[in-house]
């Protein structure tokens, strides 16, 4: 059976006799640097204003688009964002059956 090999080959593996001595003689390697995490306030922050400046322009040009198209729509606007439709679709994609193989996004 395809899906009971693996875990035959991990009870193989924890079945296999250990001893602390075998681990006693190895050098444990030195831990990674993590000054990373640290260090990249500025950067984040600088690539955070860009971005916003970006969206901010984006919003400013489809804004002034939306001027001249509003005496041609009727109806209800399309750029309305109902925050309920995030939750529902959240919910949906959550409330669906997942695989190895990964989960199928509900349709809308």
């Amino acid at each position: 059976d395809l899906m009971s090999a693996p875990v035959r080959r991990i009870d193989e593996i924890l079945a296999l006799p250990d001893s602390v001595d075998e681990f006693k003689a190895q050098e444990v390697p030195p831990s990674d640097d993590d000054s990373w995490l640290y260090n990249g306030e500025e950067e984040l922050n600088s690539a955070l204003m860009e971005r916003q400046k970006e969206m901010e322009f984006y919003d400013l040009k489809h804004k002034s688009k939306g001027k001249e198209k509003k005496g041609q729509t009727t109806g209800s606007n399309a750029d309305e964002f109902d925050p309920s439709d995030v939750v529902k679709s959240m919910r949906a994609f959550v409330d669906t059956v997942s695989s190895y193989e990964g989960a199928e996004a509900p349709d809308d």
